[in-house]
Formats: C-alpha cells, sequence, structure tokens
C-alpha cells in the first residue's frame, strides 16, 4: 500500500527505496483468484457466526464475484504500486464497497491469508502437472504399443549390455512417471490443510470456525496449532522436491534422445517440428527440446535449494523470509509443467530407427550373458562358464574350449534371448504385453 501505513504505529512515511523492496505485486499477482476466493469464504464464516451482518456479507461477496469476474474477461487488469496482491485486493474492494471492505481482515491476519492463497494456488498447481503427466504417459504408452515386437541393446555403463524390448525400454520411463505422478499426489494432501484462522500466530478473538472456512475452501482439514499454521512450508519442499525428481526422470529421457539422436547412435530422429537448425553449418539437426529440458533441470533443482535455505534458520512464527516461498515454487511449477508436455510432443513425433537398433543388436556381446547362463544349464560351474563366454565374444577360445562352447553359442540370437526373458517385469515380448496392460490400467 503505497503511501499508507498499517496502522496508527507508525509516524512517519515509509522510504520509498524499502517500499520497492518490500513489493512483491509482480510475483505474487498469481494468487488473485485465491485471494478472492479466500476473502469469500472467510466473509461467509464471519457471517455465521454473526461477526458480520448478512447485509453487509452479501455486498461484499457481490463486490468480490464482480472483481473476479473482470480479472477473467480481461477487463480489469492487476496493476499499480501496492505492496502485495493482498493489498490490491482490499484496494479494490474498498474503491468499490468503501470503507466495509476492511472487515475482511476481521478474525485473520495478513500471515494466515498468504499461506491459505499459497496453499491453494499449489493444489491446483499439483493437478495440473498430474494431468501434463498424465498427457506424457499416454504419448510413452502409445508408443510403446506401436514397438512391442521392436528391439535394441541395453546399456549398462553406456556401454552395449543386453537386447531389450523397445517397448520395455519406454516403459521404464512411464513407470518413473507414474511415481511422480503419486508422490504430486502426496504432496497435494500435505498441502490440504487451511492455516486460515492461525491469525497472525495465536488465533482470533473473534469466535471463528476455521473448520468452517477449510470446509469452504474445499480442504479436508483445518490447523491443530497456530504457531505452525502460519510458519509450516513443508508443503512448498516436498511440492520442490517432487518437481525435481521428475526434472531429474525428464532429463535422464532427454540425455538418451540426444545420445539417440547423434550419428553414432543413428536410434532417434527429431521432427522437424522439435528440433532447430545451426547458423553456420547447414547440415545440422539439433535436439534443443531435449537439452532445454536437461538445462532446466538445474533450475529447479536450484529452487528446491534456495527454498531449504531460506527456511533453516527462521524461529516460529512468521519472518519476512518467507515472502521469498512462493517465487521458487511459481517458477518450478510452471517450468516442469512446460517441460514435461514439452517432452510429450517430442515423444509423440520423434522417430525410432528401429532397423538401426536392430543392427546394432547383431553386437555378439549382447548374447555373452545369455550363453553363460546355456553353459551353466550343461553343467559348467559358473565361474567356468562365464570366463569361457568372456573368451568367445573376444575370439581367445582354444580348440577345446570352441567345441564346448559353439554348440550352444549356435543356438542364440537377439530375438531369443528376449523371448527366453517370460518372468513378470522382464524385457522379453511377453513379459512386456504384461506390463502394457498393467500400465493401461494405472492410468484409466
Amino acid at each position: 500500500m503505497s503511501g499508507k501505513l498499517w496502522g496508527g504505529r507508525f509516524a512517519g512515511k515509509t522510504h520509498p527505496l524499502m517500499e520497492e523492496f518490500g513489493r512483491s505485486l509482480e510475483s505474487d499477482r498469481r494468487l488473485v483468484f485465491c485471494d478472492l476466493r479466500v476473502c469469500r469464504a472467510h466473509l461467509q464464516m464471519l457471517s455465521e457466526v454473526g461477526a458480520v451482518s448478512s447485509q453487509t456479507r452479501q455486498k461484499l461477496i457481490a463486490t468480490i464475484d464482480q472483481v473476479k469476474a473482470e480479472l477473467e474477461e480481461g477487463v480489469l487488469q492487476i496493476a499499480g504500486d501496492h505492496e502485495d496482491i493482498h493489498s490490491w485486493v482490499e484496494a479494490e474492494l474498498r474503491g468499490r464497497a468503501g470503507d466495509e471492505a476492511s472487515l475482511i481482515r476481521l478474525g485473520r491476519s495478513r500471515n494466515d491469508l498468504v499461506v491459505t492463497d499459497f496453499r491453494l494456488w499449489t493444489r491446483q498447481a499439483i493437478q495440473d502437472i498430474q494431468q501434463a503427466v498424465r498427457e506424457l504417459q499416454g504419448v510413452l504408452l502409445q508408443r510403446a504399443e506401436q514397438h512391442a515386437r521392436d528391439y535394441l541393446p541395453g546399456y549398462t555403463h553406456l556401454q552395449r549390455a543386453q537386447p531389450v524390448a523397445l517397448s520395455h525400454h519406454l516403459l521404464a520411463h512411464f513407470w518413473s512417471l507414474q511415481r511422480d505422478f503419486q508422490r504430486l499426489a502426496d504432496c497435494a494432501d500435505e498441502a490440504d490443510c487451511c492455516p486460515l484462522g492461525a491469525g497472525a500466530l495465536a488465533g482470533s478473538s473473534w469466535a471463528i470456525q476455521p473448520q468452517r472456512t477449510a470446509e469452504l475452501l474445499g480442504f479436508s482439514r483445518s490447523f491443530d496449532n497456530s504457531l505452525d499454521a502460519v510458519s509450516d512450508r513443508d508443503f512448498a519442499v516436498e511440492f520442490l522436491s517432487a518437481l525435481s525428481l521428475c526434472m531429474i526422470h525428464l532429463s535422464r529421457m532427454s540425455e538418451e534422445l540426444i545420445l539417440w539422436s547423434a550419428a553414432e547412435f543413428g536410434f532417434a530422429t527429431f521432427d522437424d517440428a522439435w528440433s532447430t537448425g545451426s547458423s553456420l553449418m547447414p547440415q545440422k539437426k539439433n535436439p534443443d527440446p531435449a537439452e532445454l529440458i536437461r538445462g532446466r533441470t538445474g533450475r529447479v533443482i536450484g529452487h528446491l535449494q534456495s527454498l531449504l535455505v531460506t527456511l533453516k534458520g527462521l524461529p516460529l512464527a512468521y519472518n519476512r523470509d518467507l515472502q521469498e516461498d512462493k517465487p521458487p515454487v511459481f517458477e518450478a511449477a510452471e517450468m516442469v509443467e512446460k517441460c514435461v508436455l514439452v517432452m510429450a510432443g517430442v515423444m509423440a513425433s520423434v522417430r525410432f530407427e528401429t532397423q538401426r537398433m536392430e543392427q546394432a543388436c547383431a553386437d555378439p556381446g549382447l548374447l555373452a550373458t545369455d550363453l553363460a547362463d546355456h553353459l551353466v544349464r550343461a553343467g559348467q560351474p559358473f565361474n567356468v562358464a562365464h570366463e569361457l563366454a568372456g573368451k568367445w565374444v573376444d575370439q581367445r577360445l582354444d580348440h577345446e574350449e570352441a567345441q564346448i562352447v559353439h554348440p550352444h553359442a549356435e543356438q542364440l540370437s537377439a530375438l531369443s534371448v528376449l523371448h527366453a526373458r517370460r518372468h513378470a517385469g522382464a524385457a522379453g515380448p511377453f513379459s512386456v504385453d504384461l506390463q502394457l496392460q498393467k500400465a493401461r490400467a494405472s492410468i484409466q
């Protein structure tokens, strides 16, 4: 509130630089609809307990609804040198309804209002990101179904290891996203507690009903301790942690696509709509979206670190440091949602070079593990079988060893070792069919 002070404690005006330094409107304007919703519910509760007349409640709620409608229609814009979105909302209501609008401050404080808005925003952001995650999972599932019978080398240490179905590889990313989805659901539950009524730190002398306000706002529960309610930001930390893990999964997916699109692998070709060229080299087709996702992962992880450091030394209850809790969450949530949707676009359009993948599986080294298994079944000790299979790959078998090994090696191919893997969760086609059914069921 530029030029205005909260109460009569101060004889002088705030220094202009201090006003600018403390202003957060540009960031927390995202909370405007949450703030209006909280004001509406709070007035309803105040009216029910007799703190505000029914006539005043109707007048102020009508004003709130008008402001909301004008914002949605774009008729009204958030502007001015207000300290934050809460100051803007009160000033807007007061300009329309007069001093009665200040009654929205009865039985509440800026401290519990801010975190209530923040929890509402976080719950909605979680839903939006979960929807994006489901979209990417749907794309991965569709591509896995398309390539259920294609295969490629699986890698450990970025060295060819054993053949795996391409669908199995794609579904590995599907299941990591499934864990992300569940973690986000857990975050939503953590955020599902209404702090309104905690006041500045000690509750209110008004006969308010915090549980009623929680009910009106769609929260499942209200706070147990007013000190904890205004200072708790665990929900934001857990949200940023879940977002960081989600970005790590997207970054690993990106790294594979970047490698696969290089000529040295040749396993994938990016669609023109999801790649860029070079300002100098005409032949280049760069996997920019994957690289940007990989790069932005660091920013999201940095936001988690930022909030943790902000919180680590704060005494109870509210401290102005907590103004810095929202920008990291706002930016991370918006960035993650966009990255997930971009990855969905990339994955839906990328061309998998299945012939090149199959050619790579001609590497005899991919059969060595199964060759050792065959030799063990034929009676060789495991250590001997392991050594013989290694020598076979390196073409160092003597005549006697070759007579033992070659009959078994001749029975093996990439497809035969794939089909031998039939147990649940394995990389063979029979197991993958079961996995596809489970994946479909998990997102329906």
